[in-house]
C-alpha cells in the first residue's frame, strides 16, 4: 500500500517482484490430497508445499527488515511468512506436515466451546461464530487469527504446508475482540484482504525460500476459490473526484495517478 501511494506522488512506476521459481521437484500429490470448505466465510484457500526444509536463523537482511518494522524474528521459514505479509498485507501461515492427522485441510466454522490450544500455548475455548482450520480430525489453527500449537514449525520439520487464504473481516473481528488475541494477521484480515494476493504471497515464499536455501519448492498446488474476484472497471467523472478529495487537479493527472492503484 505504501508503495503504491509513494509511486502514485512521485510519479514513479510501481515496481512489484518478479516472481519466479526456478526448479520444483516431485508433486503436490505425493504429499497432501485436497483442501475442502465447509463455511461460507473462507473464499480462498491456496496451499503449496515445500520439502527438504532446513529451519535455522534467517539471513541477517530479513531479520533487519522484520524487526524494523516490529516483528521478532523466529527462524527462516516463519520470518519469510512474516516478510512476505509485510509486502503484499497477504497474512500466511506455515504448517508442519508431519503434524497433519491426515493429508487434508478441512476450514469449518467452529463447534460451540470447542478447544484449541494457539502457538502461545494458551487453550482457547470457541463460539460457533469462529472459523478454524483443521486437519480432518482436530482444529490446527484460529483462522485469521493465530496457527495452532501442534502444528507449528519447529527445529526438526522437514515438509511445510503453506497457506495463503482470506476470510470474512466480520468474524475474524470479532473473534480476535472477543478473545483480546490481536495479531499481525487479525489486524489485516479484519480491515479486508484482497483474495487474489493469496496465491501471489505463497509463490513469493516459495521464491524466497528457494533462494536462501530453506527448502525445495514442491510442485502442483491446492487452490480452492469459491467466489473469485474479477478485476472490475470503476468510472470516475472528474467532478465528483475532485468534490471528493477537496481539491481541483486534472483529468491527466487523474489517470496517472490511477495508474498504480488496485482496489
Amino acid at each position: 500500500g505504501m508503495a503504491r501511494e509513494t509511486a502514485a506522488t512521485f510519479k514513479k512506476e510501481l515496481n512489484e517482484p518478479k516472481i519466479e521459481i526456478k526448479e520444483e521437484f516431485d508433486d503436490i500429490k505425493d504429499y497432501f490430497d485436497s483442501v475442502e470448505i465447509e463455511t461460507e466465510n473462507c473464499n480462498r484457500f491456496y496451499a503449496r508445499v515445500l520439502k527438504d526444509v532446513e529451519i535455522k536463523e534467517s539471513p541477517l537482511w530479513l531479520q533487519n527488515y522484520i524487526t524494523s518494522c516490529g516483528i521478532r524474528p523466529v527462524n527462516n521459514i516463519v520470518d519469510l511468512t512474516n516478510f512476505v505479509m509485510l509486502e503484499y498485507g497477504q497474512p500466511l501461515h506455515a504448517y508442519d506436515l508431519a503434524d497433519l492427522k491426515e493429508r487434508k485441510i478441512v476450514v469449518r466454522q467452529a463447534k460451540e466451546n470447542e478447544i484449541i490450544k494457539t502457538l502461545d500455548d494458551q487453550d482457547r475455548k470457541l463460539k460457533t461464530e469462529d472459523i478454524v482450520i483443521t486437519d480432518g480430525v482436530n482444529p490446527i489453527g484460529l483462522a485469521g487469527v493465530m496457527g495452532g500449537f501442534d502444528s507449528e514449525i519447529k527445529k526438526d520439520t522437514k515438509t511445510i504446508l503453506l497457506e495463503g487464504a482470506s476470510f470474512n473481516d466480520k468474524n475474524i473481528r470479532k473473534t480476535s475482540k472477543r478473545l483480546n488475541l490481536r495479531t499481525d494477521a487479525s489486524a489485516r484480515f479484519e480491515k479486508g484482504v484482497d483474495s487474489n494476493y493469496a496465491s501471489v504471497a505463497v509463490n513469493r515464499v516459495c521464491q524466497l525460500a528457494e533462494e536462501i536455501g530453506a527448502a525445495k519448492v514442491v510442485k502442483g498446488e491446492i487452490d480452492n476459490y469459491k467466489n473469485k474476484r474479477e478485476v472490475t472497471e470503476v468510472k470516475l467523472r472528474k467532478d465528483k473526484g475532485n468534490k471528493l478529495i477537496g481539491i481541483e487537479i486534472s483529468i491527466e493527472e487523474m489517470a496517472e495517478i490511477s495508474h498504480n492503484i488496485t482496489l
